[in-house]
């Protein structure tokens, strides 16, 4: 499995849960947590300029009236990592849910120990998917699934995994250029013209890459 730095040690945890029993259950398990140094819970999802304070949020979404917070998080990506934690979901929502670009996707039905994994694997900028939705995904997502060629695919999942471009040339065995001439042809063909796109359709692709080595 690529690993690109080492967890860090004291995470500083945010929730962004309305429902109380949630929020507190969250807190609970993340408080006790072995790595993570502070969980707090928030009334909403940070504005911008407070996303730096917090190593990961943890955003619960769990009806049709708290969806428009997805379109904060897909601001957010890239600037801190995101954990969404969702009920149990039908197809669409959980393609609303990938296309949002956070880093990690849970249901509410998950242990507590796939809880904190998911939390720390997001901190080192790995993605984490439940098996729930995973199968959602693997099942109905190719439909929806970028066109991408096979080493364009490489390209964006080193990317999503933390390298830089010149670690990601190296461990393609090629140029620095190169990867560079990939990273372009996805840009046009997406019509990617910010940071934060391009960070969310790596992870899409590394999501999917992960799945395809689960089913195979």
């Amino acid at each position: 499995m690529d690993r690109a730095v080492e967890a860090p040690v004291g995470l500083v945890v945010a929730v962004v849960e309305d429902r109380p029993l949630i929020r507190q259950g969250l807190l609970r398990v993340l408080r006790t947590a072995p790595g993570i140094g502070v969980a707090r819970s928030l009334p909403d999802v940070p504005e911008l300029d407070d996303a730096p304070h917090y190593d990961v949020l943890v955003v619960g979404i769990h009806s049709l009236d708290n969806l428009h917070l997805l379109h904060r998080v897909h601001h957010l990506a890239g600037r801190c990592r995101l954990v969404l934690v969702a009920d149990s979901l039908a197809l669409s929502a959980a393609m609303v849910l990938l296309d949002a670009g956070a880093d990690g996707y849970l249901t509410t039905d998950v242990t507590e120990r796939a809880l904190c994994e998911a939390v720390h694997r997001v901190a080192r900028g790995l993605p984490y998917v439940a098996p729930a939705i995973a199968a959602t995904i693997a099942a109905h997502g190719e439909d929806r699934a970028p066109s991408l060629t096979p080493r364009e695919s490489d390209v964006l999942r080193h990317i999503a995994a933390g390298f830089t471009h010149a670690q990601t040339a190296g461990r393609m065995g090629v140029s620095a250029a190169t990867v560079e001439t990939y990273l372009n042809r996805i840009r046009k063909k997406f019509a990617i013209d910010t940071p934060a796109h391009l960070a969310r359709l790596a992870r899409r692709a590394y999501v999917r890459h992960l799945l395809s080595q689960d089913g195979g």
